[in-house]
């Protein structure tokens, strides 16, 4: 039995935990706020709480894979459901309901909507992209010397995002539904490898989908599967640094110091460990408003496809904008046809620097080789799993990783 430190309290912090403590190590995560959670739960401010992330996520194998090899299945613990389609709103005031599945509903409300559908076609091309990037990097830990000739052709060598999206897609507003969320995401299309064009056909494979009660029932569940499995929990304890080797890791916390055999840093980059040339992503500025009763009745998620784009997600009467806009979002989605100005009883804006201060930043793609450059093992027995980590910042993308660990770190001895 090994002893591991886990330090962070977010999605990737208690799901590493809740998997090594299945595998029988004794596991001690500390976290320094005094809830777990961390962006799973909604950012409270003024009267009310808002998601600062859209709340859903796709692949929803890993979610299950996690509580299966952590205890009792997800279905018996927390009920997701798909989210129902995304609005596209454009600049022409076009409007466009798109299913996130299956391919057959994308079709329909393609052609009903923009009168052809190029689109199947484009997303179809993407399977052999998925299979390569899941088996070499989501399924394990990231190596570049895994990919052979083949798979580096299949990803698409040097090409870049923006270029290939020029090329496939004729339909600016199909372009706009690759590109829009990448730019709101902080990078910049041409230097995102090409390969990144597969998620549309993740989507669409795998749906998108909700817990019942939002993210922070997620982190409920995982919280309580700590306790079932024993973890040593605690709370309001911040993680300063870690030396040492396997074996004999010393964490520096600001209540002392703690010895672990090995650590799995899920708070931020480590440190003192250069960041190999990565550069920070910068996030979207996020307004929060509280809608009255007579607001127009818009979708779980709206994409404004403008110059620049924006994300709106709902809850209930509370909605998050995500916006790189120098103008106020609120008159910039007048020009989409969106004009929630009259019915705005509540607002708060935060700004990228806020957002980065709570844990809302990751590493910009800067060519392909970002996918191995993002840190995962640092050496023998110091991982780095989270937002700041390989192979990114979502839910989905964390839960490989933290699966990914647990495979490497192996079960303790009988």
């Amino acid at each position: 039995m090994a002893r591991i430190v886990v330090t962070g309290g977010g999605v990737a912090g208690l799901s590493a935990a809740a998997r090594l403590a299945k595998l029988r190590h004794e596991v001690v995560l500390v976290e320094a706020a005094d809830v777990l959670g961390g962006r799973l739960r909604p950012h409270a401010v003024g009267d009310g709480t808002w998601h600062l992330t859209p709340p859903t996520f796709t692949m929803p194998g890993t979610v299950r894979d996690l509580f299966r090899k952590s205890g009792r299945p997800l279905e018996r613990v927390l009920e997701i459901t798909p989210v129902g389609p995304r609005r596209h709103v454009f600049d022409d005031r076009s409007v466009l309901d798109l299913p996130h599945a299956p391919r057959s509903a994308q079709h329909d409300a393609l052609v009903a909507a923009l009168g052809a559908d190029d689109w199947s076609a484009w997303v179809d091309g993407w399977a052999d992209v998925w299979d390569v990037v899941r088996r070499r990097t989501l399924d394990v830990l990231p190596d570049p010397d895994a990919l052979d000739r083949g798979d580096r052709r299949a990803l698409g060598g040097r090409r870049d995002l923006a270029r290939q999206v020029r090329r496939g897609l004729r339909d600016r507003r199909l372009r706009a539904l690759v590109l829009d969320p990448v730019r709101l995401g902080g990078e910049d299309p041409r230097w995102v490898p090409v390969a990144e064009a597969m998620w549309p056909y993740v989507e669409r494979s795998f749906d998108r989908w909700i817990p019942a009660g939002g993210t922070e029932a997620l982190a409920d569940a995982l919280a309580a599967r700590l306790q079932e499995r024993r973890v040593d929990v605690r709370t309001g304890v911040r993680a300063l640094d870690v030396t040492g080797s396997a074996g004999a890791f010393e964490v520096a916390t600001d209540h002392g110091p703690l010895g672990a055999d090995v650590v799995v840093w899920c708070h931020g980059p480590v440190p003192d460990v250069p960041g190999g040339g990565l550069l920070p992503r910068i996030p979207a500025h996020r307004t929060l408003v509280r809608l009255g009763p007579d607001a127009p009745d818009l979708p779980r998620e709206v994409l404004a496809h403008s110059d620049p784009p924006m994300q709106l997600w709902r809850d209930d009467d509370r909605l998050t904008i995500a916006h790189q806009n120098p103008e106020d979002p609120l008159v910039a989605l007048v020009r989409v046809g969106i004009d929630l100005r009259p019915h705005v009883v509540e607002r708060h804006d935060l700004s990228p620097a806020q957002l980065v201060s709570l844990g809302h930043w990751g590493w910009q793609w800067m060519g392909r080789g970002t996918r191995f450059d993002r840190p995962s093992r640092l050496r023998e027995g110091l991982y780095v799993a989270g937002a700041h980590a390989h192979p990114g910042p979502t839910i989905e993308l964390i839960l490989s990783a933290t699966a990914a660990i647990a495979d490497d770190v192996g079960p303790a001895p009988r």
